[in-house]
């Protein structure tokens, strides 16, 4: 037996009834199952076995679930999946807000853009080493955790249909040549960009909470219009991108049932945790996506209802993949065709909350979290995907709105691999396109001036740090954008919601 990748930590929620921090492992080996992990350090729980989740030839993908207690003080668990191989996980103390790291973009668009990078996976270093300074206990990652988007040209099958008149290969069949090579691809995908080192140092000691975006299946995955997007062939190569997501990622096999803090389990992958005074939720905005649609009304049903149950909770942090506030990407589609070789914005640019047919449905969801906000609650959102560090806010004028707090913050981390657009990119962004406007009567959305700079967008590669100041009855986050080649952190501090600075 040879360890291919792994292990990858998930977190797979707390139970304060319990007090159990409960974790699953992943590996992929070849030749054979691992063993089982042992456990040491501050806290002593039983050995873990391998569950089967994925088969393919012999190599296979395992998960290990385990579970820990929390003490009155931080706590380390440390943990052996194969001999003199050890690692340290940081448990968070009892009732206490969880220090976290969030990322997105782990990965490339093309080789092109690829080349262009000399250190590739230099911010996962910078994480880790901030990480040994003051552990993590969460690992939020917001999407687009690898890029599949060389399917059209590695995938022999699909690069043969790729290249076919459209009207011809949307009446194409899915074929079991399509199947194995698409399987192998992302199974290949997965172990091979995971298996990095210093993203696999990072993902074997920090449990992650990891929801998808549209590169982890393909650019633009849910946005093509109907005849494309409902084709034979695009539909297969969902399917097997969603069982891949659903191991690598989620650590569940198609015949898992999804635990409880699946909020929607019939809809799609959108979770909900607490932990202490924090509330976590994150959206898929990928399983239902359409040109119409991002999510179906019963997903976000299912969703409200969670969120009206919360209580004592200070912070709530929404992953929402795609920007809520952004400048609006169909004008900057425009402005860039205008000017010959700056179409190369790494996503879809009509695939975002900005886009018509779903500035309804962001419309709604905006007014169900100031709704939250009212009953004292911080909601913070986090975003990835467009490859630069920024802040916006959504403020609410509305007369009958009576939160203590009329904003509510959003802060965008995107890229920790993929570079940032070009400069002339970043200039449209700036200069030319309209940061605020009024997405509903009475509420405002605008791009603020990112902290500690005069600019409203940093062209860097980054992650954030969201680490809670523990030392008040009702901590407030420090929200630390760590952003390479800046000697210093971008800072914004989140205070709950009570709080006399009430931005």
């Amino acid at each position: 037996m040879k360890i291919l990748m792994g292990p990858v930590l998930s977190f797979r929620g707390y139970d304060a009834a319990t007090n159990r921090w409960k974790l699953t492992a992943l590996m992929v080996t070849k030749n054979g199952p691992p063993g089982d992990i042992s456990f040491t350090g501050d806290v002593q729980v039983p050995t873990a076995s391998a569950t089967l989740l994925w088969q393919l030839g012999d190599r296979a993908a395992y998960s290990f679930s385990f579970e820990a207690p929390l003490a009155d003080t931080p706590t380390t668990l440390t943990y052996s999946p194969a001999p003199d191989t050890y690692y340290d996980i940081h448990l968070p103390s009892r009732d206490h807000a969880p220090n976290m790291s969030y990322a997105s973009c782990n990965g490339f668009s093309s080789q092109k853009v690829m080349k262009g990078v000399d250190v590739k996976n230099k911010m996962w270093l910078e994480m880790a080493g901030r990480h040994d300074q003051a552990p993590y206990h969460l690992m939020l990652l917001g999407g687009d955790q690898v890029y599949a988007d060389s399917v059209w040209e590695v995938v022999p099958s699909i690069k043969t249909w790729n290249a076919l008149p459209n009207a011809k290969a949307n009446k194409a069949t899915f074929t079991k040549p399509m199947e194995s090579q698409l399987e192998r691809f992302y199974f290949d995908l997965y172990t091979e960009r995971w298996a990095q080192p210093e993203v696999a140092q990072m993902m074997a000691t920090v449990p992650a909470i990891s929801m998808w975006d549209d590169h982890d299946i393909f650019d633009g995955w849910g946005s093509y219009p109907p005849e494309r997007q409902n084709c034979d062939v695009f539909q297969g190569i969902g399917k097997i991108a969603t069982h891949a997501f659903g191991v690598f990622q989620q650590h569940l096999s198609p015949e898992t049932e999804k635990p409880a803090f699946y909020l929607a389990p019939d809809h799609g992958f959108s979770v909900g945790h607490i932990v202490g005074s924090t509330a976590i939720l994150s959206v898929d905005m990928r399983s239902e996506r359409t040109q119409r649609q991002v999510l179906s009304p019963d997903h976000w049903d299912k969703i409200y209802d969670w969120l009206s149950k919360l209580e004592n909770i200070d912070h709530l942090f929404v992953m929402s993949s795609i920007p809520v506030v952004y400048p609006d990407f169909n004008v900057l589609e425009t402005l860039l065709g205008a000017v010959p070789g700056q179409q190369e914005l790494e996503d879809d640019l009509q695939d975002h909350w900005s886009s018509r047919s779903h500035k309804g449905e962001r419309s709604r969801m905006v007014h169900r979290l100031f709704k939250i906000q009212e009953t004292g609650i911080r909601v913070t959102i986090l975003s990835g995907d467009v490859h630069v560090a920024a802040f916006g806010m959504l403020e609410n004028n509305r007369t009958e709105y009576i939160g203590q707090t009329r904003v509510i913050n959003q802060l965008i981390s995107s890229a920790i691999v993929h570079p940032a657009p070009g400069k002339m990119v970043l200039f449209a962004l700036t200069h030319l396109l309209d940061n605020e406007k009024e997405i509903d009567p009475s509420i405002i959305s605008r791009m603020g001036t990112f902290p500690g700079t005069n600019t409203k967008f940093v062209g860097a590669r980054n992650f954030l740090s969201l680490e809670p100041d523990t030392s008040r009855a009702r901590p407030r986050y420090w929200a630390h954008w760590i952003a390479e080649n800046e000697d210093e952190p971008f800072t914004k501090v989140i205070h709950p919601v009570e709080n006399e600075f009430p931005v």
